[in-house]
């Protein structure tokens, strides 16, 4: 009786996690493989591909019933946004006088270290000008990123700043970098200003599975810090994404100011393409709640409920045909 029960939950694990791997729970974001192999730029020599970090417990039953939970429960979403970048040390000059505010703010470098003033300012822009891959100036590429990360008002700033720089070490290890924390907004959030080439010649070549891999890391360095946070796309939380917006509108949007948007015309292509979406998250989402609906665990059967619940009322709002009644929940 015991080796029946004990296939039973085994069986009913590889499902769970089966249907929450396509929602995107717990999985790796792969990067696409790079051909030629890159060089680098410093030493000449072939660099490896490196195996993205995952955070710790990625991917474990109590990771994803707790992004599960969060996602039912309407949790908070982190954001990371990469605004622009320098194309030489110029520019690098000209854009950490704006994180530093004329360097009236203290900035920290990857190692920790105060700066401050446009001395030190100065000695950070010659030393990345300098310290190991040289600078091209003729180059038409970028030689610093500057990467926002933002949770929205009321984040404790200090955990936020703890779980940023803990989330840069790890992300950027290698690379020469700066972050500094604004309080001129609602949004409580933070800037780091990376240089695009690491000490060995490796680039920084930052895509979508990337920024992913970061939001997801940056949510968990939060979590860590007893801050809500999570990290779902759009798709698995059934929210349609909004219109792409340039980051200068949104920002004056976020004061209240004026920012005369033009209107935006719905595309039918995107438009249908969302309704699909919507059908197959909802598809996906039913599959899960079935699996935790004939758990044995009275919290994966509440999950169920909170997870059946939100669908019903996203499908509602969207005007879609809702997750079919499981029958474990009807009893």
């Amino acid at each position: 009786m015991a080796t029946k029960s004990l296939k039973l939950g085994r069986a009913w694990d590889d499902e769970f996690n089966r249907w929450t791997e396509e929602l995107m729970l717990g999985r790796q974001s792969k990067k696409p493989k790079q051909s030629p192999k890159a060089k680098s730029s410093w030493t000449g020599t072939e660099l490896d591909t490196p195996s993205p970090p995952s955070y710790p417990g990625k991917g474990s039953k109590a990771d994803v019933t707790a992004r599960l939970f969060a996602m039912a429960k309407g949790g908070r979403q982190v954001m990371i946004k990469i605004t622009g970048g320098s194309k030489n040390a110029r520019a690098m000059k000209k854009h950490l006088d704006y994180l530093s505010r004329e360097g009236q703010l203290e900035l920290t470098d990857q190692d920790g270290n105060p700066i401050n003033g446009d001395d030190a300012l100065q000695e950070v822009v010659w030393a990345w000008e300098n310290t190991g891959p040289k600078l091209d100036p003729d180059a038409d590429r970028k030689e610093a990123f500057n990467i926002v990360f933002s949770m929205p008002e009321g984040t404790d700033p200090r955990a936020l700043a703890d779980a940023v720089r803990a989330i840069a070490s790890v992300e950027f290890a290698g690379h020469q970098w700066v972050m500094v924390q604004h309080f001129d907004e609602p949004q409580v959030h933070a800037h780091v200003n990376v240089k695009a080439e690491a000490l060995d010649g490796r680039r920084l070549n930052p895509r979508k599975a990337d920024l992913q891999r970061w939001r997801e890391r940056f949510a968990y360095e939060l979590r860590e810090r007893g801050v809500e946070a999570e990290a779902t796309r759009r798709a698995p939380r059934m929210r349609q994404a909004k219109i792409n917006k340039p980051w200068g509108v949104t920002r004056r949007e976020e004061r209240g100011e004026e920012t005369n948007a033009k209107p935006s015309t719905p595309n039918p292509a995107k438009a249908a393409a969302w309704t699909k979406s919507f059908s197959d998250t909802v598809t996906t989402h039913g599959k899960v709640i079935d699996a935790l609906a004939r758990s044995s665990d009275a919290h994966d059967q509440f999950l169920a409920q909170l997870l059946h619940k939100m669908i019903v009322e996203q499908s509602a709002a969207h005007s879609q045909e809702p997750v079919r009644k499981v029958p474990a929940l009807e009893r």
